[in-house]
């Protein structure tokens, strides 16, 4: 067989494969799913405003979704969201909306910490951003701090 017919045979062999493998990539669930299940210590700060807050939360995986709960000054909020790219092609993230009347979303970005524990941090405010200055949050597990003996 020629060279050039050969090349001609390979090329067409692997264009079938290479949709199939761009379809198992989209797939591909992301390992943050898992990785931010738990109990962090948050701080946060409004949107358009210096105010700050603390409180806790508690991550869970609800089926195809993620649910927050948050305690903050003795309230407590649940909220859902999903794990998706930022961007196509691009790192991905948690999403939370809630809110009916007032739309609000919040976007998080994951890392890992010292410890290799999910370290969170967010922004968030109305949906579609109109701040100035969105609101922020930062997530830090409760995991690895263990009460330490004397």
């Amino acid at each position: 067989m020629k060279p050039t017919l050969r090349w001609a045979l390979l090329v067409l062999a692997c264009l079938p494969a290479a949709p199939a493998l761009a379809a198992d990539d989209e797939a591909d669930e992301s390992p943050l799913w898992d990785f931010v299940r738990g109990r962090y210590t948050l701080i946060g700060r409004q949107p358009d405003s210096q105010a700050t807050y603390t409180g806790t939360a508690k991550i869970e995986r609800v089926g195809q979704q993620l649910r927050l709960t948050r305690t903050v000054g003795g309230k407590r909020s649940t909220i859902l969201g999903t794990v998706r790219r930022a961007d196509p092609g691009e790192a991905w993230v948690l999403h939370f909306k809630w809110g009916q009347k007032a739309p609000m979303e919040m976007v998080c970005l994951v890392g890992p910490d010292l410890d290799n524990y999910a370290r969170l941090t967010c922004h968030w405010g109305r949906a579609g951003n109109p701040h100035a200055q969105p609101g922020m949050e930062a997530y830090f597990a409760q995991e690895p701090w263990e009460p330490v003996k004397p």
